[in-house]
């Protein structure tokens, strides 16, 4: 129930950011990346024996229609461990590394992506991610922020499990073509 009363607070948040911008995705052939924080939300099987977890992401965008970009991003994921009958289970540490899609609908978005997801220490091993969501970018002052949420899925070879991330990302200009301005802001 908790996971649904987050996810519609942050859903609503989203909306509230789209009705105040009005702006249209980068030029074509423009490059930019951004540096975020992460909030990641344990689902069902995960939320069994890990705690909502933290991270940071990098990731680099092209734009390379009208309204549709490429996406890869990287970064570090950790989710501390429960204490489950009085056993502290292990925690999650890992970095995903992700390529996908964006579509634009003004500033607010659809993505998708996928890539691999490696966890690290003692339970160190190599899965599949897949992710899916929706976004905003908005603008304050000269600096421009990316807010996302998205559901990420992870498959290991024997167990799958996965997130609702709520990314919060401050967004540059890569390249000399879009000024680090979005168009009609």
């Amino acid at each position: 129930m908790r996971t649904i009363q987050v996810n519609a607070l942050i859903l609503s948040t989203l909306f509230f950011f789209n009705s105040l911008c009005f702006a249209q995705a980068y030029k074509v052939e423009t490059l930019s990346g951004s540096v975020g924080g992460e909030v990641l939300f344990t689902e069902s099987k995960l939320s069994a024996t890990n705690k909502t977890g933290r991270g940071f992401t990098l990731k680099g965008e092209y734009v390379f229609a009208g309204h549709a970009s490429a996406t890869i991003s990287s970064g570090y994921y950790f989710m501390p461990g429960k204490d489950v009958l009085n056993i502290q289970t292990v925690p999650i540490s890992a970095i995903p590394a992700k390529a996908g899609v964006r579509y634009y609908f003004g500033s607010f978005y659809g993505t998708g992506e996928a890539g691999a997801i490696f966890f690290m220490g003692n339970n160190s091993r190599t899965g599949f991610l897949y992710s899916f969501g929706l976004g905003d970018k908005f603008k304050l002052g000269r600096n421009v922020f990316d807010i996302g949420l998205r559901h990420e899925g992870w498959s290991t070879a024997d167990n799958s499990r996965g997130i609702i991330g709520l990314r919060v990302a401050c967004e540059f200009a890569l390249n000399l073509k879009q000024n680090s301005r979005m168009i009609g802001l």
